[in-house]
């Protein structure tokens, strides 16, 4: 039964078939017990059935415009999933063997397309490069015969490096003070140091469908410090 309308923020979604099984590189099919580190398995992408005709400010952690809209094609944060189909929640129905789903618009990261990714929520998707200062070195001992012993991983670094892949638009004003995307002028393609609690993958390689299972993190612009 479709849903006729939403309300509180919530977009119904039908999610995608379960990751009950992975695929080889040769095209053989895995069972794959998802119990077992269940973030890596959880169907984190769905269709949009239903949106909102608006957020509701006092719901939201941002102020953000509907961007999504009923057909696209979403990734949404994987513990939001999993809070929608707990039994103390039971946030969703099933229609004989497909699930549907209500979660809260700033659950969602991005709209997916052939061949193009879109975040929204004010998200930035991510790879993850090496530190420019390293390399630099690396290259400094290698020019003089040299190799450069690898000390970063006893390194009590904070932060990590990124290269902006695909960029969604800013959001408005936080409820957080200290979080704001004012005078964050980041492109695709730029260099940016981010906090490291921040690099969260958007998906993990077991099931990936995003651009082709390229490894992308998920950050918001108040989680980076700098451009390079």
């Amino acid at each position: 039964m479709e849903a006729k309308q939403t309300f509180g923020n919530n977009v119904i979604v039908k999610m995608d078939p379960s990751n009950n099984f992975v695929k080889t590189k040769s095209g053989m099919k895995l069972y794959v017990d998802t119990s077992f580190e269940p973030e890596k398995h959880v169907v984190r992408i769905g269709t949009v059935m239903k949106v909102p005709d608006k957020i509701i400010d006092k719901n939201a952690p941002w102020l953000t415009n509907v961007e999504l809209k009923e057909g696209d094609r979403v990734v949404m944060y994987f513990l939001a999933v999993q809070n929608c189909m707990a039994p103390e929640k039971k946030n969703y129905w099933v229609e004989g063997k497909t699930v549907f789903i209500a979660i809260r618009y700033q659950n969602i990261y991005a709209i997916i397309e052939e061949g193009d990714v879109k975040p929204v929520n004010g998200y930035i998707f991510v790879e993850a490069v090496e530190d420019p200062e390293w390399i630099r070195l690396k290259e400094i001992f290698e020019g003089r015969g040299m190799e450069m012993p690898d000390l970063r991983k006893s390194s009590n670094t904070n932060v990590t490096y990124g290269k902006v892949i695909y960029m969604g638009k800013p959001n408005g004003e936080y409820k957080d003070d200290y979080k704001t995307d004012e005078g964050h002028d980041e492109k695709v393609g730029d260099t940016v140091v981010m906090k490291r609690i921040r690099d969260i993958p958007v998906e993990y390689e077991y099931h990936a469908k995003i651009d082709g299972g390229r490894k992308l993190y998920r950050i918001q612009r108040h989680d980076i410090l700098a451009i390079l």
